[in-house]
């Protein structure tokens, strides 16, 4: 009977030395700041929106009605207020309206990358260290799914998120000036007994 152990093969003998986690760390290094600067970016676009719809709603209490609101419903709702905003002209109308059409994919990248496990795959010694990572996203309803970021691409990622939201705020700026300057109102008047 033949010595079957001999036919195994050695598990470290066909597994490669991978980069050493010290070797690693300045990969991780880069994806948290990449990571931070999207989110960051992200953050400064929900704020212009935000901006945005208080200054289409031109009321006192427009920050209170937009207060709380995501990213996505920022969107829908300064998507619907332009469309019968009577400020604005056609033109700037247009201009807003395709601005606001380019914000959601530019969202769902920044939530693959923001909320998805995104994690670099460890490569053998002696190959170079990655340029990327797979994020593992999961949406409602739907299995999760992996997906390839580039370092690249969460730069440019970043980028983009920056680029709109200053692009957003000069269209504000431009258009509603007024609007946005107009006193708000956020607190009960005194006396009510009314807590915050």
């Amino acid at each position: 009977m033949p010595d079957e152990t001999r036919s195994l093969p050695s598990p470290t003998k066909e597994l490669p030395v991978l980069h050493s986690e010290e070797g690693m760390a300045h990969v991780h290094d880069r994806m948290s700041l990449l990571v931070g600067k999207v989110a960051r970016a992200s953050a400064q676009l929900e704020f212009t929106l935000r901006q945005l719809m208080v200054s289409l709603v031109d009321s006192k209490y427009a920050e209170t009605v937009a207060a709380g609101l995501g990213a996505n419903e920022l969107v829908d709702m300064c998507t619907a207020l332009v469309k019968i905003n009577r400020e604005v002209t056609e033109a700037q109308r247009e201009e807003c309206r395709a601005r606001l059409g380019l914000i959601k994919p530019l969202l769902a990248r920044r939530n693959q990358l923001v909320h998805g496990f995104w994690a670099p795959m460890h490569v053998a010694e002696g190959e170079p260290l990655p340029e990327g990572a797979l994020a593992l996203v999961s949406k409602r309803r739907t299995a999760m799914a992996v997906v390839e970021i580039s370092f690249e691409q969460a730069e440019q990622l970043a980028d983009e998120l920056s680029r709109t939201q200053s692009e957003t705020f000069s269209w504000i700026c431009r258009s509603l000036l007024a609007q946005l300057r107009r006193e708000q109102v956020t607190e009960p008047p005194e006396g009510t007994g009314m807590a915050r």
